[in-house]
């Protein structure tokens, strides 16, 4: 995420703590709970178009950094990272607000 930083310091990705968040609320709901019984189903949501792996591809491997692939159609790689963010946040009302980017994700550069 670091190569796309002008204006904010690098987001830190929370990744276990969001991983527990997610099987948290699945655990709350007896039907996610059925549909999302294999673990690795969770973490289709964010590694998507890959196989199942304890070693995803990284984002940069499908999305590039600069600009979207006419080709693909595929966003380019800050559209994906806030699409995915912001898009989950959002549908699962979750905090910080998925608009707030200085309250959860990114502190401000030092110019």
């Amino acid at each position: 995420i670091g190569v796309l930083s002008k204006d904010y310091e690098p987001a830190v990705f929370p990744h276990r703590k969001i991983v527990k968040a997610l099987t948290d609320k699945q655990a709350e709901n007896r039907l996610a709970a059925v549909f999302h019984s294999d673990k690795a189903s969770l973490c289709k949501g964010c590694h998507h178009n890959s196989p199942s792996s304890k070693t995803p591809p990284k984002c940069v491997s499908c999305h590039t950094v600069d600009g979207l692939s006419v080709a693909t159609g595929r966003p380019a790689l800050k559209a994906a990272y806030h699409q995915q963010c912001m898009n989950c946040h959002a549908a699962m009302q979750q905090k910080p607000a998925a608009t707030d980017c200085t309250e959860g994700c990114h502190k401000p550069r030092n110019k």
